[in-house]
């Protein structure tokens, strides 16, 4: 492939989805589309203009574009305050109103799931949301089935007894039917103005995305969150290598930084 006609794809991609791939990612991106070119019959158009034409091919490569790597109670120190202190508090103060929680980059469903099963846990009712612009790993989150990979032995070992009656013979991940109906399931473009964000959500996890976004993307995304999503009182957690990436000067009005210990958050005053 032309280095011309690549940089294009990657140029579209950028434009589609917000993210700025890496010199790593490129590379898979474009073994991917090495491979796509042997499967199917361009009919004598080079790729970028196939997918130009081809909306089906477009979402193909855009689903395998974006990097889906997650596992169960990922960042454990973050989920140990959730359970210690920020979920019984929503709990008090939304009394017999469920608490409503959005995974906003759930990819394959793990994270939606450690929080729905912690809340569970405490005997708190949720109403749970997981959105990507991927729809194949929004697929997967459906199925509720996972590899013994998506359970680590030493971050998220805390919580791993969330998961044991869903173990399989191979210590893969079987979530119950009636659990994965409980999770709604929605494709969204975060970076597109136009995508319409849950409303009145207490706690929002948008997690491992924002290192792929440009600062100007990340200040549109948050801003959009605050005023369009996050209730009152409500919470936002970034990965705890992405909150360093958050400066004052993109914070939206209104929603402060805190931290536990270790663990830092967004909290959305209530005024």
């Amino acid at each position: 492939m032309e280095d011309k006609e690549f940089s294009d794809i990657i140029a579209l991609i950028s434009r589609q989805t917000g993210i700025i791939p890496r010199e790593s990612h490129k590379s898979g991106i474009l073994n991917f589309i090495e491979k796509r070119k042997k499967e199917i019959d361009l009919g004598g158009l080079d790729y970028y203009n196939y997918i130009i034409l081809n909306k089906s091919e477009l979402d193909i490569l855009l689903n395998n574009a974006t990097v889906n790597e997650t596992y169960f109670f990922r960042e454990e120190a973050q989920f140990s305050l959730l359970k210690t202190k920020l979920l019984p508090e929503l709990q008090s103060k939304l009394g017999t109103s469920p608490v409503k929680i959005w995974s906003a980059a759930a990819s394959s469903g793990e994270e939606i799931y450690s929080l729905y099963l912690l809340a569970s846990s405490l005997g708190i009712k949720t109403e749970c949301i997981a959105t990507d612009i991927n729809t194949s790993v929004l697929e997967k989150c459906e199925s509720g089935t996972y590899k013994a990979n998506s359970v680590k032995a030493v971050d998220g070992a805390k919580f791993n007894y969330l998961l044991s009656p869903y173990f399989t013979q191979n210590k893969a991940v079987q979530i119950p039917k009636e659990i994965c109906a409980k999770i709604e399931r929605n494709k969204i473009n975060l970076s597109k103005p136009e995508s319409i964000f849950p409303k009145n959500v207490n706690l929002v996890f948008i997690r491992n995305v924002f290192v792929y976004f440009t600062v100007e993307m990340r200040k549109a995304i948050l801003q959009k969150i605050v005023d369009d999503s996050l209730a009152p009182d409500g919470y936002i957690f970034l990965s705890m290598n992405e909150i360093a990436t958050i400066d004052s000067t993109i914070i939206p009005k209104g929603l402060e930084k805190c931290s536990d210990g270790n663990v830092f958050y967004f909290h959305k005053k209530v005024t």
